[in-house]
């Protein structure tokens, strides 16, 4: 219960919530412990429950009928997901898999739903967390058709880097990521992304390592974007 409860007041989503309904939150959630690649929910199941990520990183996907895997978002501790329960989704339109060994708390919509009843002024966050997460798609999007591969590598590296990434003791960013998720995070193939990061790190930009990509050169790494052919320019902290 102290567990689940010190999570509580520290995600950012529900600090400013009284100290009662924080304990009565910790009493009616639950905690679990997933490994990496544990699912927590495919597409098609009930909508029936909103996930806050307490510890390691999940990764939501969507999987083409040919079974080509496409990474609509990676989310770390603090982050909610599953929101589309409150918004009227019955069913789930795309998967919920640990990225990374994880610990998520599990809140049933009926609970949060009375949340929001007694605090009518926290559906606002949660219908800007909805657009926020609907403009993500529609630059996702946007990058596929504007963007080339190279930019759309640059853009997801420096993105990764802003939201999930550890600053060393030499300076360089660590990104807990292996190339395949970049690959299906940008829609490209492991081969083609092996390839421009190689291509990243003969020009001093990056480094990697077992399941990491070290950015050694972040400013280097925004010239080398801006300077990429694009039909449509975005920066990185749109992101």
């Amino acid at each position: 219960m102290e567990r689940r409860l010190w999570y509580i007041k520290h995600a950012e989503f529900f600090s400013w919530l009284g100290d009662e309904e924080q304990q009565q939150l910790a009493l009616r959630t639950e905690m679990v412990s997933c490994r990496r690649n544990c699912q927590l929910f495919f597409a098609d199941d009930p909508s029936d429950n909103i996930y806050l990520v307490k510890e390691g990183q999940v990764k939501l996907t969507r999987t083409s009928a040919e079974g080509r895997e496409i990474i609509l978002d990676i989310l770390g501790p603090g982050e909610i997901f599953g929101e589309l329960a409150l918004a009227g989704e019955k069913v789930r339109s795309h998967s919920a898999e640990a990225l990374r060994d994880a610990l998520v708390c599990i809140i049933p919509r009926k609970i949060f739903e009375d949340l929001l009843q007694r605090h009518p002024e926290m559906t606002l966050r949660v219908l800007k967390l909805v657009g926020l997460r609907r403009r993500q798609l529609e630059m996702k999007l946007e990058d596929l058709i504007f963007q080339p591969l190279a930019g759309r590598l640059a853009l997801a590296l420096l993105g990764q880097a802003r939201r999930h990434g550890t600053t060393e003791k030499d300076g360089s960013i660590r990104i807990p990521i292996t190339q395949s998720d970049l690959a299906h995070l940008i829609g490209a193939s492991r081969e083609a992304v092996a390839e421009q990061l190689a291509e990243l790190k003969r020009q001093g930009l990056i480094d990697t390592s077992y399941r990491a990509i070290r950015l050694t050169d972040s400013g280097g790494l925004k010239k080398y974007l801006s300077g990429q052919a694009s039909g449509k320019p975005r920066k990185e902290d749109e992101l």
